[in-house]
């Protein structure tokens, strides 16, 4: 038998498989995975919490972060207008 026919023959009889028992193989996998499923869940829960404090205590930070961006934007600007001043030509004569 060639792989394609094999690969056909598989097909045809896992459909016929599912098709037959469906619903025990999927009671099945459901009761063994239970256990797995509810510790995901409770690990994204987890994963919630964290990145929610995570996300908070940037928050403040990001608000301090902005008073100095502020703040050294403010001198900045102060600098320049003075440099402006000092090398700016007087009047002619």
């Amino acid at each position: 038998m060639r792989t394609s026919e094999a690969f056909v023959f598989g097909a045809i009889i896992g459909g016929i498989a599912v098709w037959l028992w469906g619903r025990e193989i999927e009671r099945y996998v459901g009761e063994k995975t239970r256990g797995v499923r509810a510790r995901a869940v409770d690990a994204l829960r987890v994963v919630e919490e964290k990145t929610g404090q995570v996300l908070d205590s940037s928050e403040s930070s990001l608000r301090r972060a902005e008073g100095v961006v502020q703040g050294t934007k403010e001198r900045v600007t102060t600098a320049l207008r003075a440099g402006q001043e000092a090398i700016r030509p007087g009047p002619t004569a």
